[in-house]
């Protein structure tokens, strides 16, 4: 028997009274979502059971026939499931959108149009309307309308020329933080709008680009580039390029990083190895150290090649220095600090069985209600009922085929590509 479903908690979130029609799929735009619902929102995932989100099907990991892919990225939300194509869905969703806030979505700059969902056509039915659209380039520009994903946006924005060993290929990062931090600027946005809103009363468009994102994180390396013609090269084991030492270094049993911020953090991580030769003039100054890169890094791996890990990260723990243990992905979910911050969660639904996932980036402050992903069309019959429809009018959509209602046990397949 699952957990009941329900958007409420005993700390209902900083965002509770807020709706938002969510018309997003994959990652960038479902973890926008997901963050907007941790922090007490309203979520409606609104999908056409003939072209679902495609995440529900990802493999190679499933539970139940359900893709634990979707469930990490859609926990704290309720679906309705509607058929598109029809006057009775377009009676659905202005009906729909006279009761929600916001109005999510990822697709390509155009599709909302042709859906009939474009905020011209849904500020005429409410005028108070929020919408924002994550987009791979934004809605203007040469690439407005082409493709993106998280690997190709890194490619384009120089982040894997800048990754990876000196003398290798390029790199990408290791998880896709391209479109998580889409999503994180997206939920920004539009709480910076709700805010606006509840001053002005009126609502508006927000165009979100994970590509506007990933340029605003060159930061400091585009401020070099831009105005002392800086060019950034790859440097062996993750080393910074200004900054010595600040790297990986090998240990006994495997590998820890190493952040030396400024001299003062030297010459307490020089203190903790005394007669290692680290106290050498030369040393004593960030500019000197980058410039005797080479030779400092050489000394530091003598001294961190006899420590174990732990050992490692316990004297320069001691010295004030920060360093960490590369720990894989078992490593870190094993963390005590992990489970102190309540950062994994666990579910019990019929759908899934049992299944656990890591929280929302904002536990903190997040209401982190026990609500897991959704099975499709599992809500469709309250959200209606919540917006005005009859159980006659519920029901004839139903018969028409109009909007699909699913039990616990359901499961659907993808229906084909989203024009993402």
């Amino acid at each position: 028997m699952s957990k009941k479903r329900s958007v409420e908690s005993p700390d209902p979130g900083m965002l509770h009274g807020v709706r938002i029609l969510d018309l997003t799929h994959f990652l960038a735009g479902p973890f926008a979502t997901m963050t907007l619902a941790d922090l007490g929102a309203n979520v409606i995932k609104l999908e056409n059971p003939d072209r679902p989100d495609e995440a529900r099907s990802v493999g190679p990991y499933m539970q139940q026939g359900q893709s634990l892919y979707f469930t990490a990225l859609n926990s704290g939300k309720r679906s309705l499931a509607v058929r598109f194509g029809s006057e009775s869905t377009s009676d659905v969703i202005a009906r729909l959108v006279r009761h929600v806030d916001v109005v999510v979505d990822n697709y390509r700059p155009g599709v909302m149009g042709r859906l009939g969902l474009d905020h011209a056509t849904l500020a005429a039915i409410n005028p108070s309307i929020i919408t924002c659209s994550l987009t791979g380039f934004g809605e203007t520009g040469p690439r407005s309308t082409s493709p993106a994903y998280d690997y190709t946006v890194q490619a384009l924005t120089g982040v894997m020329s800048m990754t990876g060993e000196e003398a290798g290929p390029p790199g990408k990062a290791g998880v896709s933080y391209v479109d998580h931090s889409g999503g994180l600027v997206a939920g920004l946005a539009i709480c910076a709008a709700l805010v606006e809103r509840a001053r002005s009363g009126r609502g508006r468009h927000l165009d979100v680009s994970l590509h506007d994102v990933q340029i605003s994180m060159l930061s400091y390396l585009a401020s070099w580039h831009l105005n002392s013609g800086y060019v950034p090269t790859r440097l062996d084991r993750g080393a910074h390029p200004s900054l010595v030492p600040a790297q990986n270094f090998e240990v006994l049993d495997g590998w820890v990083s190493v952040f030396v911020g400024n001299d003062g953090m030297w010459r307490r991580f020089a203190g903790a190895f005394p007669g290692a030769g680290l106290d050498a003039e030369e040393f004593q100054t960030s500019g000197g150290r980058n410039t005797h890169r080479e030779q400092v890094v050489a000394l530091i791996d003598q001294v961190l090649g006899t420590l174990s890990k732990a050992d490692c990260v316990e004297m320069l723990a001691a010295a004030g220095v920060p360093c960490a243990p590369i720990n894989n992905l078992h490593e870190a979910l094993a963390d005590p600090h992990v489970a102190a911050r309540g950062l994994v969660r666990e579910f019990v639904t019929a759908p899934y069985g049992t299944y656990r996932s890591v929280t929302g980036p904002l536990p903190a402050v997040g209401q982190q209600c026990a609500v897991p992903a959704p099975v499709m069309g599992q809500d469709t019959r309250a959200v209606l009922q919540e917006i005005g429809f009859s159980g006659d009018e519920i029901a004839a959509l139903a018969q028409r085929g109009v909007i699909y209602e699913a039990g616990e046990s359901g499961a659907i397949e993808s229906g084909g590509e989203i024009d993402v």
